[in-house]
């Protein structure tokens, strides 16, 4: 448990927990704004007026689009997994570090055995979620 591959794992599933935590608040917030049609409302507007699209083909350009935006997001997650990849070596060492810091410095010595405890059952949980 004393691992350094613990600590770098609980620290690194802890940033992701809160980082997928506060997209996931501002997403819903920008979906609540009024008028919020997607990226390409804009751009679905202005091609409905400028080549007079009747109501369905307006449905139709509505559904392409909202398609290309499901499609862009997916690219784009993609993309941000293999980032994610690529930086695990340096994220597994500012882990390290900042736990050996967070136990030796801010802990206090009569805790750590507890903090080791509550370190390995956050492992647990983070592993169980990845694997799922």
């Amino acid at each position: 448990m004393n691992g350094p591959r613990t600590w770098i794992t609980v620290l690194a599933g802890t940033s992701f927990l809160t980082g997928l935590a506060t997209g996931l608040l501002f997403s819903a917030v920008q979906a609540e704004e009024p008028g919020s049609q997607g990226e390409f409302a804009g751009y679905q507007d202005r091609l409905v007026e400028q080549f007079e699209l009747s109501a369905e083909r307006s449905d139709l350009l509505g559904v392409v689009l909202a398609n290309y935006e499901q499609d862009l997001v997916r690219v784009q997650d993609h993309q941000n997994a293999r980032s994610m990849k690529t930086m695990e070596p340096e994220l597994r060492d500012l882990g390290k570090r900042y736990w050996g810091v967070i136990r030796e410095s801010v802990i206090p010595l009569n805790s750590r055995g507890e903090f080791d405890r509550f370190a390995e059952q956050n492992l647990v949980v983070l592993t169980m979620n990845q694997e799922g």
